[in-house]
């Protein structure tokens, strides 16, 4: 099969997605997979197999090679926002992943919780603020500190801060809202954090993977430093939880697979709260595949190997061709 890997993008996780594209590649090789690469630089421009152009002659030379799909390992704005999935559909190119709209939505955290709550899926309490003029104290005293900040469109915990004082609130409310359409302020929570992947069947049926226990470490959140650093973290899977909310957890991953309509595969995230009840954090629909990934680890649980995995996903993108 001919596959064009897209890697790059102009947002925060350029770097990941190069990483990414490389471990999805050689996989695609050891298959026996003819593979090129589209890079998307931080400007806009592009390579293709490292021919410079603009972002038209990186497509167009994509769409003249014709490929039989088109593997997206992108991370953050352009490729998980649902712009590049619209790229690949008016040039006639499957790819693997969720299509346009279901990428949109989940790349936003505002509306992804709309979604979340229509489902009736628990989340944290939180406020979405959309303009100026916000009463700081109006928000700590409904949904006390620490406090989470997460900007409309976020990935890998870039574009999310805590805080912990009432003058870092005000601060860094302000200058993060200045710069998104929305400012998700959400409640902290010191739970277990887990993670749940959903993988399509050859059928178009998703099944939950093993979840995955994250532990920082230093005690900390999952922050983006964290989230890349194998010595920052322990990432445990199988976890050692009772098999009720192992239930609970990849039963609630599905039904968000689901309600956000995505398709192939995703990855959820989830915190527990103080009652050790699980709170939907956030659904990826384009989880990483680094050699230091989540999805990957827990493939690995479910008896699927990355080339198993990497094979699974083209071959569910193909089958739309």
């Amino acid at each position: 099969m001919k596959v064009a890997v897209l890697v790059g993008g102009r947002s925060g996780e350029h770097d990941v997605s190069l990483v990414t594209g490389q471990a999805v590649r050689e996989a695609l090789v050891r298959l026996g997979h003819e593979t090129r690469s589209l890079r998307i630089e931080r400007d806009g421009s592009t390579r293709w197999e490292e021919q410079p152009g603009t972002m038209a002659e990186g497509l167009a030379s994509l769409a003249a090679w014709a490929p039989d799909v088109a593997f997206v390992a992108m991370h953050g704005a352009d490729g998980e926002d649902g712009v590049i999935q619209g790229a690949l559909e008016l040039l006639g190119v499957p790819y693997q992943g969720s299509g346009v709209a279901a990428s949109a939505v989940a790349m936003h955290k505002a509306r992804t919780k709309v979604v979340y709550r229509q489902a009736g899926l628990p989340v944290a309490r939180d406020w979405t603020l959309t303009g100026a003029g916000v009463d700081w104290a109006q928000v700590e005293a409904n949904l006390g500190l620490p406090l989470v900040l997460k900007t409309g469109v976020s990935g890998s915990s870039v574009g999310i801060e805590v805080v912990r004082d009432s003058e870092s609130l005000a601060a860094r409310g302000e200058a993060m809202l200045s710069g998104t359409d929305a400012l998700v302020v959400e409640e902290w929570l010191s739970g277990r954090e887990f993670t749940c992947a959903v993988l399509e069947d050859d059928q178009g049926m998703g099944h939950s993977l093993p979840c995955v226990e994250i532990v920082p470490r230093d005690g900390g959140w999952f922050d983006y430093e964290t989230k890349y650093d194998p010595d920052a973290v322990d990432e445990i899977c199988p976890c050692d939880i009772s098999p009720a909310l192992e239930e609970e957890l990849r039963r609630l991953a599905l039904l968000a697979h689901q309600v956000l309509g995505c398709r192939d595969y995703s990855r959820t995230d989830f915190i527990l709260d103080s009652e050790g009840q699980p709170r939907l954090l956030e659904t990826n629909t384009l989880p990483g595949l680094t050699p230091a990934s989540l999805l990957p680890k827990a493939a690995a649980a479910a008896a699927l190997s990355f080339d198993q995995l990497i094979e699974r996903l083209i071959s569910l993108a193909g089958a739309r061709g």
